[in-house]
């Protein structure tokens, strides 16, 4: 169970991160995508960023049961510290958000692009925590210490 909770959290971290990034580089570079939610009267803006924060809740949820989850195998109390460093990546990619969403052209636009900037970002923050915390619950046990 370990081994999978540990490799379910990395693939939801990167899929945030890449998330992100794709958002980041769709909007840089001018290039097309196809929604997976469209939703009449959206423009491309609105489109992309609302899409971009439905995937994010998903990931975002589906850590939390996943702590869940391993919570039910793995009853011990643990005191989890959060990893600030990697929590520069998802602020890094809001600043461009932010900055995408202030240049939009209309109030609606905007509103939905900085909210959907505040979603990613909760998002990667919940997801790296939960993600911290499956690592806690199940550390590498290796036979060798850190002398050898």
């Amino acid at each position: 169970m370990g081994k999978f909770a540990k490799a379910l959290a990395t693939f939801i971290n990167l899929c945030t991160y890449g998330v992100g990034i794709a958002v980041v580089l769709i909007k840089l570079l001018h290039k097309d995508f196809i929604a997976v939610f469209i939703i009449s009267g959206f423009n491309y803006n609105e489109s992309l960023f609302f899409n971009m924060a439905l995937f994010c809740l998903g990931t975002m949820l589906l850590g939390v049961v996943l702590t869940m989850l391993v919570g039910e195998y793995n009853r011990d109390e643990v005191t989890v510290m959060y990893p600030i460093v990697w929590a520069i990546i998802p602020a890094v990619i809001t600043c461009f958000f932010i900055y995408f969403g202030v240049t939009g052209a209309a109030a609606r636009e905007i509103a939905i692009m900085l909210a959907s900037a505040a979603v990613y970002l909760a998002s990667s923050l919940v997801n790296i925590y939960t993600g911290t915390k499956v690592f806690t619950l199940y550390p590498n046990k290796n036979k060798k210490s850190d002398d050898e």
